[in-house]
């Protein structure tokens, strides 16, 4: 096996350096992913940056870099920093209840909905990768990042993530946000008198390099978001900060968010179609392709039903003990929170790109009150699982697609990424408890934006029934519902759909600071419209340059509350 594995054939063997990197990077970015979560609700979750990073490390090695590595480094680090959207569910408890789960009921829980995840990657990637063509456009894009730089081993590349990188961090350490007050963290905008609203723009580098990544039409929903609370502004109880005012925002991410699910049925039905047409062929993963490809298999079915079995009973046993979920409600949450959400989550990630984690979320928190679980704490549950088993379910196995492509075998990923789950949870929990510490995590108001988090937290309440809304919340959220089921039909429409801005940057710029909005479009602005199409710099380059904006600002956010701790700041 060892001899398999470090063979001499060095292009098609796991090397000791892609799995400590790969290792090492998975933690870093959960760390900095469950930063960001919190503070834009958007999180590039990892494969391109560790590719990026593991390629600077190592480019000028006398070894040369093989794809085979680069899988392995994108997949771990895909893992890890996917793992950092568990940080909702963390801050969603606090800003219900006011007290935040234990480290131990934190890590815990990554564990056992991680363990889920990963047994239901078995039969999706049987489904969804082996026996189906699809277009998996977020493989794509890794495949791509990784095919130009170990073919064409541009050796610039690692020279702009490293300079860029540094310059971002210093920046973020240096502003006024909880830095050393050298640079400002945003600019107001005074234009007839709108600074007194919230208007202004925050020199934020993740925006800059997120803007990139997320799409021009995205950045234009950003600012539609921000002309949106602009116009509620005056009317509300806090004019100055009109994004406190969150009701309309959910009601339009998730009415937008149904919609889009409620437009793609037919994936949706697909995918359910799959489950019931395949599912005795897909539970080891063992079946040959229609055109007599080798399937390559995960796990022989024996071994299949070991970790099942592990994976149930342990999550069962920790979930009941330590959160308080009877049994029934258990079984529930881990058969449609842990396969059937992640089938069709996963396959409109597959078709469309869209991943609808944030209200699969929602309808998991509804599923847990139907069956006994309207108690803030354990409905919230139910969103917890879609973030634990998601992150690693629907991410391994889009992983798997770009591995199949390059012939990577799919156990070889399978268990490099297993081995990320106790470190980096401990890490999501570690970084969660530094960021409760030092910051006001609540549903109205607050230090952090955190989109995610208050829907979630919102729905709970709604669930509940302990608390009940502000005056007018029920009605903005119906209204803006009722614009977002609106807006998504015109948007699902080829002829205009280039038209029109992306209702997800809508929806998030509805929620987030006018600053954070702002940022966005102007990151847009600068990366799509002056360096993409006016200066013509090559895509490659323009991803180096958001991967560092983006690691810096998550870095940055991490270390400042270390530095504080230890006095350096």
């Amino acid at each position: 096996m060892i001899s398999h594995l470090f063979g001499a054939d060095v292009g098609k063997a796991l090397t000791p350096r892609s799995l400590i990197s790969g290792f090492l990077l998975a933690i870093f970015l959960c760390g900095i992913n469950s930063y960001l979560t919190l503070s834009f609700g958007v999180i590039e979750e990892g494969p391109t940056i560790a590719a990026l990073f593991f390629f600077a490390f190592f480019f000028l090695s006398k070894t040369r870099i093989t794809t085979t590595e680069m899988v392995i480094v994108a997949t771990m680090g895909s893992a890890g920093g996917s793992l950092g959207f568990l940080s909702n569910f963390y801050a969603a408890k606090v800003m219900t209840t006011g007290v935040s789960y234990t480290f131990f009921q934190m890590a815990g829980f990554g564990v056992v909905t991680s363990l889920v995840g990963l047994v239901f990657v078995v039969p999706l990637r049987e489904l969804l990768v082996v026996k189906e063509e699809l277009p998996w456009p977020g493989a794509k894009a890794t495949h791509s990042v990784i095919t130009a730089l170990v073919e064409e081993g541009d050796p610039r590349q690692p020279w702009y993530l490293l300079g860029f990188g540094l310059i971002a961090l210093a920046w973020v350490i240096a502003n006024t946000d909880g830095g050393y007050g050298l640079v400002p963290e945003a600019s107001d905008i005074t234009l007839f008198g709108l600074a007194a609203f919230g208007a202004s723009i925050a020199w934020s580098p993740f925006a800059i390099g997120g803007a990139y990544l997320m799409g021009f039409r995205t950045c234009v929903g950003f600012l539609f978001g921000a002309i949106g609370l602009l116009l509620m502004a005056p009317h509300l109880e806090v004019p100055a900060a009109p994004h406190r005012y969150v009701w309309p925002g959910i009601g339009f991410l998730v009415a937008s968010g149904l919609t889009m699910m409620a437009v793609n049925w037919r994936v949706m039905v697909d995918a359910m179609r799959s489950i019931v047409g395949r599912g005795r062929d897909a539970a080891a993963g063992t079946n040959a392709t229609a055109d007599g490809e080798a399937a390559d298999p995960i796990l022989s079915g024996r071994n299949f039903v070991v970790l099942a079995t592990v994976a149930f009973v342990t999550s069962s046993v920790f979930l009941y003990v330590y959160f308080e979920i009877n049994l029934l409600l258990i079984a529930i949450l881990i058969a449609v929170g842990g396969f059937v959400q992640n089938v069709i989550a996963t396959r409109a990630a597959a078709q469309t790109a869209f991943n609808p984690a944030r209200v699969m979320g929602i309808l998991l928190q509804g599923v847990s009150a139907v069956f006994g679980g309207a108690r803030v704490d354990i409905n919230l549950a139910g969103a917890g699982m879609v973030a634990g088993s998601g992150a690693q379910a629907g991410n391994l196995t889009g992983d798997m697609a770009y591995g199949r492509w390059f012939k990577v075998p799919g156990s070889w990923q399978f268990w490099t990424q297993t081995l990320t789950i106790l470190p980096c949870t401990l890490v999501s929990a570690w970084v969660f408890e530094r960021i409760a510490a030092t910051s006001n995590l609540a549903l109205e108001g607050g230090d952090m934006p955190a989109p995610v988090a208050k829907m979630w937290a919102a729905s709970a309440l709604v669930f509940d029934g302990s608390r009940p809304l502000p005056h007018f919340a029920a009605e903005a959220m119906i209204i803006a519902g009722a614009v977002g089921v609106v807006y998504v039909l015109l948007e699902n429409n080829a002829r205009i759909a280039r038209f029109l801005p992306s209702s997800l940057g809508i929806g998030l710029g509805l929620v987030l600071p006018i600053s954070y909005d702002l940022a966005f479009f102007v990151g847009g602005l600068v990366l799509w419209g002056l360096f993409d199409r006016g200066l013509k710099v090559r895509e490659l380059t323009l991803t180096t340059v958001a991967v560092a904006c983006i690691v810096a600002e998550g870095f940055g956010g991490v270390i400042k509350p270390v530095l504080r701790l230890v006095g350096v700041l």
